[in-house]
Parts: C-alpha cells; sequence; structure tokens
C-alpha cells in the first residue's frame, strides 16, 4: 500500500488548487508535487507544446517543402497501413494541401507488400511524377528504400517515431525525438504526433489546430505515454472529435464514424475511442487494404463518408471473427498452467493482420513476452508485445542476425525472419528474458495510487478524477487501496462476477470485481479484507450510486 503523505502538505495543496486531499494525494504520488505542475496537468493548454524546430532536421525539412511549394513539384506521403500511420498520412496531405502542393499519398498493403517503405511505392512516386517523399509512421530503418529514391531524383524527408537503428538512411531529413543528440524535450510521439510537429512548423500552431482531431486518434490507438505533449494533444484533440454542428461543421469522417460505433451525442473518450473508432480504423489495414480509411478522412463528401465507414464495420465484423479463430489457436499451443518465461508461437494458418492483437491479448493473460508468426512461403512475418519490464527493441536487436528485417519499440515490435530460424530465435529470446528478468518480473502487479478510508470515497472524488482524462498508458485511472474492509454481502452475478457489499465503519458501498468469482472463496474464509479498486458511478433506470471496480482483494493481516 501507499504510504499517506505529511498531511499538512497536503492541506496545504488541497487549499492552494480547490481540490479534496484524496485527489491531491494521488496527484503528489503520480509526480506533480506542487500548485504549479497540478494546474499544468489539469488543464493541458496548447502552449505548453514545444517549439518543433527543436526537433532533428526540421528546419531542412520545412525549406525542402516550401522550396517545393514554390516550385509547384509533386509530393508523395508514404504511410502505414495501421490506425497511426493512417492518421499520420491523412494529416500530412491535409497539410501539404493547405499550402498548395499537389500531393499524393502511398500505403502500403500489408498482406502483399508487408510494413514500410518498398520499391514499388518508390517507382509509383517516381512515375507519378513526384520529386519529393515525405514518410509517416516508417522510414527510419529503410537505408536501401531511400538510396533507390535518391537515384531515381527524389529526395526523401523521414517523419518517424520508432527506435533509431545504428546506421540511419542517407536522408534529406529525418525528423524523430529519439535521435541520438535530439535536443526534442519528449520522445514518445506517435508517428501522428512527429507528422503533427512537421505541420506545426509549416502551418504555424493556429494553422495546424484543426487537424488535432486526428492526432487524437492516431496517439491513442499507437499506445504511447499519454503524458507531456500527448496528453496536450489527446485533450485538444478529443476536443474537437467531441464538437457538434451547434459549435462548428463537422467532418464528414467524425460523423460517420459516431453513427456506426452509435456514439452520436456521445462523447468520445480516450477510452471509448480504444474500442469504437479505433479497431474499424485498424480493420481495413488489417485486412490488407487501407487507402480508402485515408480518403475517408480526406474527403468532405459525407454521402461517401457514410460509404467507407460502412464498409469498414463490415472489415472490422470479418477481422473479429479471424482474430477469435487465431486466439484460440494459440491457447491451444500454450500450457496455461505453466507458461514458459517468453512465448513464441507461429502457424500457416494464421491471418499476419491479426496477430498483433491475439499477442496483446495472450500478454494480458499469461503476462509473458510474446510472439507470434505468420507462416507463409518458407517466411515468418511476426508481431510482438511485451510487459514493462521487458523491452522488446533492446531484446530482438540482440537477435538482429537472425531476421531478414525487425523494428519497433519499448512494447511493440514487427520482425521478418526465414522460418527455418524460428528455432534458433525460440531459443535466444527465451535465454535472453531468462537473463534480463527476475522471476518476480514475470508476477502481474498493480501499483495502488494512494490509501484511502471508503467515507473519503464520493461523488465529488469522482469528478475530481475525470480531470485526469485522457486516460491510457502511463495515465491509467487512479487505483485506490483500502484496508480492513468487511463484507457484508457477496454472490456470483453474470459470467463470474463477484459482486459484494463493502464496509468499513459507519460507511457501506457496492462492488463488483469482474471475472474474480473464483476469489468467493477467499472472501467467505476471511474476517476482513483489503481490497485495491477504481471508483465509479453506476447509473441504472435513472439512479446513480457510486460503485467500486475491484481490481484485486486480499484478506488482511
Amino acid at each position: 500500500m501507499v504510504s499517506r503523505t505529511n498531511q499538512e502538505f497536503l492541506e496545504y495543496l488541497s487549499g492552494k488548487t480547490s481540490i479534496s486531499m484524496a485527489f491531491a494525494q494521488v496527484l503528489v504520488n503520480r509526480g506533480y508535487k506542487d500548485a504549479d505542475s497540478i494546474r499544468d496537468f489539469l488543464s493541458p493548454s496548447l502552449k505548453n507544446l514545444h517549439d518543433p524546430f527543436l526537433m532533428p532536421d526540421m528546419a531542412k525539412a520545412v525549406e525542402r517543402i516550401k522550396a517545393a511549394s514554390v516550385k509547384g513539384e509533386t509530393v508523395l506521403v508514404y504511410g502505414d497501413y495501421d490506425a497511426d500511420g493512417i492518421t499520420s498520412t491523412a494529416l500530412m496531405v491535409s497539410a501539404l494541401r493547405t499550402l498548395g502542393l499537389k500531393t499524393l499519398y502511398y500505403i502500403p498493403n500489408r498482406l502483399t507488400e508487408g510494413y514500410g517503405l518498398n520499391k514499388n511505392g518508390i517507382q509509383q512516386a517516381d512515375s507519378s511524377g513526384a520529386s519529393l517523399i515525405i514518410t509517416v509512421d516508417c522510414g527510419i530503418t529503410s537505408v536501401e528504400e531511400i538510396s533507390l529514391a535518391a537515384s531515381l531524383g527524389m529526395d526523401t524527408i523521414v517523419t518517424d517515431h520508432h527506435e533509431p537503428p545504428q546506421k540511419l538512411p542517407d536522408a534529406l531529413a529525418i525528423i524523430n525525438p529519439k535521435r541520438q543528440g535530439s535536443e526534442y524535450p519528449f520522445r514518445h510521439l506517435a508517428g501522428v504526433g512527429v507528422a503533427y510537429k512537421l505541420a506545426e512548423a509549416l502551418l504555424e500552431r493556429t494553422g495546424a489546430e484543426g487537424l488535432l482531431a486526428l492526432v487524437a486518434v492516431g496517439t491513442v490507438a499507437d499506445s504511447v505515454d499519454l503524458t507531456g505533449e500527448n496528453r496536450v494533444l489527446v485533450s485538444h484533440g478529443l476536443k474537437a472529435l467531441n464538437r457538434t454542428e451547434k459549435d462548428s461543421p463537422v467532418r464528414p469522417w467524425i460523423g460517420s464514424l459516431k453513427e456506426t460505433t452509435s456514439m452520436e451525442g456521445k462523447d468520445l473518450l480516450s477510452g471509448v475511442l480504444s474500442y469504437t473508432i479505433i479497431p474499424r480504423i485498424n480493420a481495413a489495414g488489417r485486412l490488407g487494404e487501407a487507402r480508402e480509411v485515408v480518403e475517408l478522412f480526406l474527403t468532405q463528401d459525407t454521402a461517401r463518408a457514410k460509404g467507407i465507414a460502412a464498409l469498414l464495420e463490415d472489415q472490422n465484423r470479418k477481422r473479429q471473427q479471424i482474430e477469435g479463430d487465431v486466439y484460440r489457436s494459440a491457447l491451444d499451443m500454450i500450457d496455461a498452467d505453466d507458461p514458459d518465461s517468453v512465448i513464441v508461437l507461429s502457424s500457416p494458418d494464421w491471418h499476419p493482420g491479426v496477430i498483433g492483437i491475439v499477442a496483446s491479448r495472450l500478454v494480458d493473460m499469461f503476462y509473458r513476452p510474446t510472439f507470434l508468426f505468420s507462416v507463409k512461403d518458407g517466411i515468418a512475418k511476426g508481431s510482438a508485445r511485451s510487459i514493462p519490464p521487458f523491452h522488446l527493441y533492446k531484446g530482438i536487436s540482440d537477435c538482429a542476425d537472425l531476421f531478414l528485417a525487425y523494428g519497433g519499440h519499448s512494447q511493440a515490435a514487427g520482425i521478418k525472419l526465414n522460418a527455418d530460424k524460428l528455432p534458433a530465435f525460440r531459443e535466444r529470446i527465451s535465454s535472453l528474458v531468462e537473463k534480463v528478468l527476475d522471476k518476480d518480473e514475470m508476477i502481474p502487479t498493480i501499483e495502488i495510487d494512494a490509501g484511502i478510508d471508503l467515507f473519503e470515497v464520493n461523488f465529488n472524488l469522482i469528478k475530481e478524477l475525470a480531470l485526469m482524462e485522457p486516460f491510457g498508458k502511463a495515465n491509467q485511472k487512479p487505483v485506490f487501496g483500502a484496508k480492513d474492509i468487511n463484507v457484508t454481502d457477496y454472490r456470483i452475478v453474470g459470467k463470474n462476477h463477484l459482486k459484494m457489499k463493502l464496509k468499513q465503519k459507519s460507511v457501506s458501498i457496492d462492488s463488483i470485481g469482474f471475472s474474480m468469482g473464483s476469489l468467493l472463496e477467499k472472501v467467505e474464509n476471511s474476517y476482513a479484507i483489503d481490497v485495491a479498486f477504481v471508483p465509479s458511478i453506476n447509473e441504472w433506470n435513472g439512479n446513480k450510486h457510486i460503485q467500486l471496480n475491484l481490481k484485486a482483494l486480499r484478506p488482511s493481516v
């Protein structure tokens, strides 16, 4: 349990910022330890965005693009097929067209071309008369492809957020906050965030603000830290997504996706985006062709936008079915009672477009770094997901001699290798994980933001906690801990959910533990329990009451 901060200091912060002491405790434990930092966190301002020209090669890129505008050159934006890459592409195309540039775009087919720059796309840029290629969410490892572009007389500007390799491509400009020697203060931008910084440098801040809805979608989709600049960008992007016709004309893509996801008239929060709009945007790329999704973001034709949104709805249903088949197949290969230190699985029957999602689900279930490979014609294409203690990109870099290609960052990566190298990879990555991680690091833990008494859990606290939106990686919903709680009523409801009435002194509150029915015996045999929970408001038949969403429980000592 997290210890409480000095009471007098909490009272001081509470008075200075007009928040409750329980909320002040949460913020202090998250690292916000003075009134100014608390105000900045709770009121994210575009004024706090960093100067885009602090990014490596930004001035060089802006100069080249403005020269292209003056000369009437054609530019090709080269993107990626996931939501981050698609929103990055639409954002950059919009920014360049605002400058009057003739702008084309290229999204590779996941199934036939794979990730990143390829010769086909570069040759298409050349045949289309492009003299400048701008990559978004890719390009940092494309040494040979960028050399090919140069040999054909085309300059390349790379915008990317993936970990830079030791050898960088010979591009005209490489804009990536993670580059060695970069003075940019924030390293954790998504691909669409890096693209936005270039747009901001080209259009100035007020000209780029209309692109923030795209930034919000791509940033949340890529599961980067929702702190610092990402918090500012996503906060303002969500405001743009939630504007109504009364405020300003709603862009066709926003209205059409809200309609197909039954979100009309409802606020799109970061968590809601993750299970409504984002899976539909990703569905097209997962099944092969994502070009139409860029068109959805760019079109001003409402009927066309609705047609593409309907197509995405259909593709998402297909994706769900395929994903379910792969998930069940993968589970059959794992010893659930004794999983290995790392999960490495492959099959010729798996669709390469869904193995990343399935890997994420397996990480959630088994808490192990997970590598899934789809094998075809002797080539294994893999997606990997990790647990926080294991840095994926650093780990797979030690296996680089086995790969045809690889890339990624700390918690997600892509790998391509000859299928006959899979046993050697499994042996090496298993040895590495066992060497790097202690056994304790393979046991999931719950971080408690603050210890609390039940009388402190009220509607005002829940309202305060909502000020921490947008929630996501590195800014999860706060988890509270309470000790010595009596259980006055308990039962199993629905599909193995544990519902209880909790009491501490004179205060009683309802609680629900989703999929925690197996803990019923522990509750029955305990005089009192300690609980970890997220407070929420449950609404039923127009009535609202507080409910604790349980994350863990144990018998009190």
